[in-house]
């Protein structure tokens, strides 16, 4: 455990002075600990070990629990005097009370104190805390037994069942993501625990790890590139090698802690890089067999840039609007938690994982570009990708315009998240109200359209022209991940790139003129992926520090 925090363990006589007391007096965040609770180490680990900027709970999953999570965070709690309106978590008895809220938490437990509630001192801080709409974060135990009684016999059986295990078997697994697509966790994280237990053993960081996964997606990519039915083989494996050594970085992450926002970009774009590197050398690859494949190379290019954006933004835009309504406060003594259910029945489990496939995440993707090119080659890769990903649109389209007409409000958006993608000079909000976050998809799917057809018209459709486009691309999923993370790609890299329209007239004036495109290639890319990359870097390393 982090010995740097202070920690109380709270017994049915300690009172909410007692805890105020020791969180005023202390100057580090204070680990409330209920003294009936049995929790596994990687347990109190996600409390004491992970970095937090907030407040957290330990909390486990269950039906009708008496505590509720929205968003990865603490919307309602239980205690003797308060109850849930809906609940879908157990609270376990552990909380750590942040002193980056230390204001905000003052004046709550104060707030509390002067009703004098009933009830164990744990329970009504976290109640006090999610009233006042301080942020308290849901650390999820699973992997291990874990439980919170006042019945000394069921204590003793789940600490014997926690002894039995092997914690640092229990703590891999507690890195895996249960939530994502089936291959993954069905297949690939199979895999990915063996690379997981090696990194750890060798010292590796994550990041390093995502390069070495990048780099066996480039020579992945290579091979596709040679046309021959071997090398499309091996072109396959690799792809799949790459990501399961992808899935290592997430887990050792967690793992070791090592969390950082370079990370998470790093991560992100090379797994883009990654999947267009394929298209292009199937694309390459056809071509050296007397195959013209560049438009449905570009077409699979523009499928996935557009699923991908709207992806991530459809899922910010429904945090930030979920964030919206935490910030109104509720009297420490209401009957009602303020809590209107929107929960749905839980599905069955064959619905939930085939639903899962049908969303066509990496895994599954990755996985039909290895397969259906050593079946058919390039050309069937081109076929079928589409095929799949129209499927998978209907589904995941149909759910989001049906929740963006009956729960989003319609109104602008008050965040820059979507105006910093647009990449369009001057604009300085959404164009729409409720389908904002579909604009950067459709701004993308335009741009990428427009030039494709410019290219064509003028028979410039080759490797220049897919690089300019793929530049291009990994620009605006730079712009992407920046403003996920709070931050706007600085004005002179986008002045640089021309924005839209200058990149659209320069470009199109290129074609027609005969123009050779290699040397747009080449500024578009090194403008794109290495000088705006290197800036990110770089800005972070300065901001760490300065940290």
């Amino acid at each position: 455990m982090n010995q740097s925090l202070r920690t109380l363990v709270v017994t049915p006589a300690t009172k909410i002075e007692e805890v105020l007391h020791n969180f005023v007096e202390s100057e580090t965040d204070l680990l409330l600990i209920d003294e009936d609770s049995v929790v596994a180490d990687p347990h109190m680990e996600l409390l004491t070990d992970y970095p937090r900027s907030a407040s957290a709970a330990l909390v486990a999953a269950e039906k009708d629990g008496d505590t509720l999570v929205r968003q990865n965070r603490i919307a309602s709690a239980t205690s003797a005097s308060h109850k849930v309106t809906i609940g879908n978590r157990k609270f376990l008895g552990v909380l750590r009370v942040s002193q980056k809220q230390r204001d905000e938490v003052i004046g709550a437990l104060e707030n509390a104190i002067s009703f004098n509630p009933k009830g164990n001192a744990i329970d009504l801080v976290l109640v006090a805390l999610t009233r006042a709409m301080i942020k308290v974060d849901a650390a999820e135990a699973w992997a291990a037994p874990c439980g919170r009684t006042s019945k000394p016999a069921e204590r003793e059986k789940i600490k014997s069942e926690i002894a039995a295990l092997n914690m640092g078997r229990v703590r891999l697994r507690m890195a895996n993501r249960a939530t994502d697509g089936f291959f993954s966790v069905f297949f690939l994280r199979k895999f990915s625990k063996l690379g997981t237990w090696l990194a750890v053993k060798l010292g590796a960081t994550p990041n390093q790890v995502t390069l070495i996964s990048f780099a066996i997606g480039l020579y992945s990519a290579y091979n596709f590139a040679q046309g021959t039915f071997w090398s499309i083989f091996l072109g396959a494996v690799l792809l799949q090698v790459s990501i399961i050594v992808d899935c290592v970085d997430g887990e050792l992450a967690r793992y070791t802690r090592q969390f950082s926002q370079l990370g998470a970009w790093l991560d992100a774009v090379t797994d883009r890089v990654k999947e267009y590197m394929v298209f292009l050398g199937l694309a390459i690859g056809a071509e050296k067999e007397g195959r013209d494949l560049w438009i449905p190379a570009i077409v699979m290019m523009l499928i996935q840039t557009f699923r991908h954006l709207s992806d991530y933004n459809f899922a910010r835009v429904v945090k930030i609007q979920a964030e919206e309504k935490f910030n109104v406060p509720v009297d420490f003594m209401a009957e009602f938690d303020g809590i209107i259910p929107t929960e749905r029945e839980p599905k069955g489990r064959l619905r939930f994982w085939l639903g899962k496939v049908i969303q066509f995440p990496i895994g599954e993707r990755w996985l039909a570009i290895s397969a259906s090119a050593v079946i058919g080659g390039a050309a069937f890769t081109f076929t079928i990708m589409p095929v799949l990903a129209f499927i998978s649109a209907i589904w995941v389209y149909r759910g989001r315009i049906i929740r963006t007409l009956t729960t989003m409000p319609k109104e602008f958006l008050k965040q820059p998240l979507i105006v910093d993608q647009s990449d369009l000079f001057g604009l300085k909000r959404t164009i729409t109200t409720r389908f904002s976050w579909i604009e950067p998809s459709v701004l993308r799917a335009l741009e990428i359209g427009f030039l494709t057809w410019i290219f064509a018209s003028a028979d410039k459709i080759n490797t220049a022209s897919y690089m300019i486009i793929f530049a291009i691309v990994f620009h605006h999923y730079d712009s992407l991940y920046r403003a996920l993370q709070n931050e706007k790609k600085p004005t002179w890299l986008s002045a640089l790139g021309l924005f839209v329209g200058g990149r659209i007239l320069l470009l199109g004036i290129a074609a027609q003129q005969d123009w050779p495109l290699d040397y747009l290639a080449w500024y578009f890319g090194v403008l794109f992926l290495g000088i705006s990359s290197l800036q990110w870097v770089l800005s972070h390393k300065a901001h760490k520090i300065r940290k």
